[in-house]
């Protein structure tokens, strides 16, 4: 029998049953927020008190936290604590996500922490990450924010608790299905990243031919490479570039990351490395050259440009003394995880980076530029290494394109998860 619905009155909530109401957060739910004890005081993060951070916020129930903090912590700060049972909402920066404390805990001040009915908190689960959102204000980016009031004044759908615990019991069966079969997906993706590295690994140290005749190389970091080819130091075959960008050559500011190598700056997504405005501290780069980073090579950080552009005074760029070089093969070569092994091994204690009054960021272990001159690489005859690009570039495109398959189910799954909860939710959907 078809249940009759009524106008709710909010917009995004839209019907509901005749029989729900709408309430705000604040009468129906306790809720309570975390700290932070000062960052400068070491003593106040070296105890074994549970401290949930947003980034600890990646699973349903949360029962380890990566940072804790001392009992004098906990108490600059009068934290009360998030007991077990309890449901965490971030408010700040990654605005809606949701998980149960496994223990009792603390949290910081970026985390809201809900108290009360097991029943109604599992109801909440799903509710909060939806209605929540709703009421917040957006910063100047467009982004959400929140804070008590607005968390507090929130509304949001409110069935019977039977009603209530009957429909997370159903959200937690069909979205528990829905959840295996995107872990499944994720996995696969994983795996076809794992192949592609060793497709590349192999290709660039062993080339094509199975068939061709093996000796032992000279170079610590891999076995053997094919009879015909020889190896040498990087230095041998490559110029360190050092043009500065003083006086001004260009505005196009280059960006390096791991997972997309060089791309342009006015297209990144996230903010995680910052320019400073006096363009003339950086130095240039050219179309073909290799970008490493001497801070971030040890992970991954290298990538051929394809660009003309100005770069971190971090970063090593470096170009072919000869014809006998092909960049993107060594642009393959430069980032396997078998050399980056070496980079590690090459890493030179703690280097700073200072981002002015006396602020330091990031601490990471450096790798000098003539230690990693010094490493020897295997050096195919040109007209091999053009072959294993070629190979190699249309490998990627196939990989590519299955991955841009898994994602696209991935994206589906999420938003029939996502629209499964919200008619759940919203009563529109009867729960058998």
């Amino acid at each position: 029998m078809e249940r009759k619905l009524k106008d709710s009155g909010i917009p995004w909530i839209g019907q509901i049953p005749e029989h729900w109401s709408i309430a705000r957060i604040k009468d129906k739910y306790l809720f309570q927020t975390g700290a932070t004890p000062p960052s400068k005081t070491e003593s106040y993060y070296d105890g074994n008190h549970l401290w949930a951070n947003i980034g600890d916020l990646n699973g349903k129930t949360l029962v380890e936290t990566s940072k804790h903090l001392s009992d004098e912590g906990v108490s600059v700060c009068s934290m009360s604590i998030s007991p077990k049972g309890s449901l965490l909402y971030s408010f700040k920066l990654s605005v809606g996500q949701v998980a149960f404390c496994g223990v009792d805990m603390y949290t910081n001040e970026a985390i809201a922490t809900f108290i009360g009915n097991e029943s109604e908190l599992k109801y909440l689960y799903y509710i909060a990450p939806i209605f929540i959102i709703f009421n917040a204000n957006e910063n100047i980016y467009g982004a959400p924010i929140l804070n008590q009031e607005l968390i507090k004044n929130a509304l949001i759908p409110v069935p019977p608790l039977s009603e209530q615990e009957a429909i997370a019991a159903f959200l937690d069966k069909k979205c528990g299905e829905i959840d295996e079969l995107i872990e499944v997906e994720q996995q696969m993706i994983f795996d076809l990243e794992a192949y592609r590295q060793a497709v590349i690994t192999e290709a660039v140290t062993h080339g094509l031919n199975v068939d061709t005749c093996m000796v032992e190389s000279d170079c610590d970091w891999f076995a053997s490479h094919p009879s015909h080819w020889h190896t040498e130091k990087i230095r041998n075959l490559f110029v360190k570039r050092t043009e500065k960008n003083c006086p001004i050559k260009t505005k196009e500011r280059l960006s390096l990351s791991i997972d997309k190598g060089i791309t342009l700056y006015a297209d990144k997504t996230t903010n995680l490395d910052r320019f400073k405005d006096d363009f003339t501290q950086y130095q240039l780069a050219h179309p073909n050259d290799i970008v490493l980073n001497s801070m971030n090579m040890i992970v991954g950080a290298v990538g051929k440009s394809a660009y003309y552009g100005c770069v971190s005074p971090v970063y090593y760029v470096i170009y072919s003394k000869g014809t006998n070089v092909n960049m993107d093969f060594y642009g393959y070569l430069l980032n396997t995880p078998i050399i980056r092994d070496v980079y590690h091994k090459l890493g030179q204690g703690i280097y700073a980076i200072e981002r002015g009054d006396g602020r330091v960021n990031t601490c990471r272990l450096k790798v000098d530029y003539y230690e990693f001159s010094q490493i020897k690489v295997p050096v195919p005859p040109i007209e091999e290494q053009n072959a294993i690009v070629s190979f190699l570039k249309e490998k990627e495109y196939e990989i590519d394109e299955l991955i841009k398959v898994k994602q696209e189910k991935i994206e589906t799954l999420k938003q029939y998860r996502q629209s499964l909860i919200f008619e759940a939710v919203t009563g529109k959907a009867t729960i058998a």
